[in-house]
């Protein structure tokens, strides 16, 4: 059995993802996401779904693979939203405000997306949802922060090398299966450097990603709590791009944002092969 899927592949700041733009029952997403992302597939590290906004301030809503909430994947909506010119989207000159519902995600998060000369988007800004828990955990000899959101919980890992084997002694550490979607971010301090390995449970998937926007955002807020200060356009580098996060502190991270460049890579039809769920 074949499925055509319209689809949007966007990659904020290298975080290549997919947008599927058929409406699909939610039972079927974890399939789709996985046929998406295999090496025969659309070459995503992660996939989000179009959905309509239970929110009448919303445009729009995005569901993502495992029910995990994603500032890049926001990112990357807002910006195709823009972009297709939906009912609702505010515009002054170039740059576009777009309302978006999120899974993960309990406020409407309004989008901010600048197009180029020729009409695409290059950049965007995603307000962030602020965590609820920031804690130190024992693990191996380095120095790990566990950062934690509504949607997704991050341990950021200080002088520790990218492997594998560190994501799951880190993972285990942290309780990674309570929560729907686990990152650890290998972080060089000194050169503002951070690689990302996400784990998202929905689906099964781990990846190696080429940015990660809360991942990054749990970098500040390791680093506000440290040293007791907001964190004002810190710039991380990632594998993929460049990303910039504002977290604001007053004894607590009260708000934050993540922005960065954007770039429609591809807009088609996917034909996939189903093993039957779908």
């Amino acid at each position: 059995m074949t499925m055509e899927i319209g689809f949007a592949k966007i990659s904020p700041a290298g975080n290549m993802t997919v947008i599927v733009l058929d409406p699909l029952p939610r039972h079927v997403y974890r399939e789709v996401a996985g046929r998406i992302m295999c090496s025969g597939g659309l070459g995503a590290e992660q996939v989000g779904f179009i959905e309509p906004s239970q929110d009448p301030r919303a445009v729009a809503g995005l569901h993502m693979m495992g029910g995990e909430f994603c500032g890049n994947a926001s990112r990357a909506f807002g910006a195709w939203l823009a972009f297709r010119g939906y009912p609702g989207v505010r515009w002054v000159g170039s740059l576009a405000s777009v309302p978006i519902e999120v899974s993960g995600c309990d406020e409407v998060l309004v989008i901010r997306v600048s197009v180029g000369p020729e009409g695409r988007p290059v950049w965007a800004a995603s307000p962030m949802p602020v965590p609820h828990g920031i804690r130190s955990v024992r693990c191996r000899e380095h120095e790990t922060v566990l950062v934690e959101f509504p949607g997704i919980s991050h341990a950021v890992v200080w002088g520790e090398e990218a492997t594998p084997e560190a994501f799951r002694e880190v993972a285990a550490a942290c309780g990674a299966e309570s929560v729907p979607a686990l990152g650890v971010m290998f972080f060089n301090e000194n050169k503002a450097e951070v690689v990302p390995l996400v784990a998202v449970h929905g689906t099964g998937s781990l990846v190696w990603e080429g940015s990660c926007a809360s991942g990054s955002l749990a970098v500040a807020c390791a680093l506000a709590a440290r040293d007791g200060r907001s964190q004002e356009n810190l710039r991380l580098r990632h594998p993929g791009g460049e990303l910039v996060v504002c977290a604001d502190w007053n004894g607590k991270v009260v708000s934050a944002e993540v922005s960065g460049s954007v770039e429609i890579v591809a807009v088609g039809t996917a034909w996939l092969k189903s093993t039957g769920a779908v």
